[in-house]
């Protein structure tokens, strides 16, 4: 297959977008279903919330599920206190009970509406579960000028990405990347923004960098998807094989090449941008946070007046499910 067989104006701006979502939607399902890995399936990501806090948990059992039970012993007898939701949060998150998590974050922001802690653990989450719109009010507030955590501000950048504000979301990134130059997880997200942006140049140039730092399988099927969507099919396929069986990477990047071809064309329902990749999203049971008892629910910065999709079931598929938290 020749290397430069459509050439790379047909990635442009406007493009650009369609064709990765539309990628994401019809094809990276499948190669991330064959790459597997601990890390998001997603284009974007931010990072996990938090592993539990072991500074003040020197009582904690050692296995997750127990520790579990015992944090969500002591939040039962206080749920007030602050600590003990955050750790429990942590743990539920950690054995899968993400909505489960949420919901205790939630609570805990009615009394503990400022700190920082819960709003990042809160908004992070959110974000990791859709909740686009409660990440974002909710990790504005753990955002400290003058602490400034790049966990926090990578995942307000990812908000953004994940609503299609890109150029807002790379001024995240930048300021992300400006605390850890380096880290995989940045520069990954820095280089799809401005690819969805347009600059599937300085998108390549990035994940090559992030590739070489360190990138894990991910970030690999990423440069390989914005090396194919400027007509290098070859490398594409290249990078794409060092993740998958080589069939299912020449598949791939056929797929890519036809698409490209036809780009000039409007996407058809055939080809939703919010198709089958929303199916990577878990479908969680309605959370069941022990309640607060003969507790006042008053105003708080954390408690915003409406959620996206309410926090007992997923929402459907949408465009904002290609853009998973790590």
């Amino acid at each position: 297959m020749a290397d430069r067989d459509v050439s790379p104006r047909m990635a442009k701006p406007a493009r650009a977008h369609g064709l990765l979502a539309a990628m994401a939607a019809s094809l990276m399902l499948g190669a991330c279903a064959q790459v597997g890995g601990g890390e998001s399936d997603g284009l974007f990501s931010s990072l996990a919330p938090a592993a539990p806090q072991q500074a003040a948990v020197s009582a904690q059992p050692t296995d997750p599920r127990k520790a579990t039970e015992y944090w969500g012993e002591q939040y039962s007898k206080d749920p007030r206190n602050l600590d003990a939701a955050l750790a429990y949060a942590q743990n539920l998150t950690a054995t899968g009970q993400k909505r489960e998590a949420l919901a205790v974050l939630q609570q805990a922001s009615i009394v503990h509406g400022q700190d920082r802690r819960l709003a990042r653990d809160y908004g992070r989450l959110a974000l990791d579960l859709d909740q686009i719109s409660v990440a974002k009010k909710v990790l504005a507030v753990a955002d400290d000028p003058s602490n400034p955590d790049w966990r926090v501000i990578l995942a307000r950048g990812t908000a953004l990405a994940k609503e299609g504000s890109y150029r807002e979301a790379i001024a995240f990134y930048e300021r992300a990347r400006a605390l850890q130059p380096n880290h995989p997880s940045v520069l990954n997200n820095l280089a799809l923004a401005h690819t969805m942006a347009g600059d599937a140049e300085q998108g390549e140039a990035l994940l090559r960098q992030a590739k070489s730092d360190g990138g894990n399988a991910r970030v690999r099927q990423n440069l390989a998807l914005v090396l194919g969507l400027q007509g290098k099919y070859d490398e594409a396929t290249q990078i794409a094989s060092s993740d998958l069986q080589p069939a299912d990477a020449k598949a791939n990047t056929a797929l890519l090449q036809k698409m490209v071809r036809r780009d000039a064309q409007p996407m058809t329902p055939s080809m939703p941008a919010d198709a089958s990749w929303a199916t990577a999203v878990a479908q969680a049971p309605a959370p069941r946070a022990t309640p607060v008892s003969q507790q006042k629910r008053g105003p708080s910065a954390l408690r915003p007046s409406t959620m996206e999709s309410g926090l007992g079931r997923a929402g459907a598929p949408s465009a904002t499910a290609l853009f998973t938290a790590e």
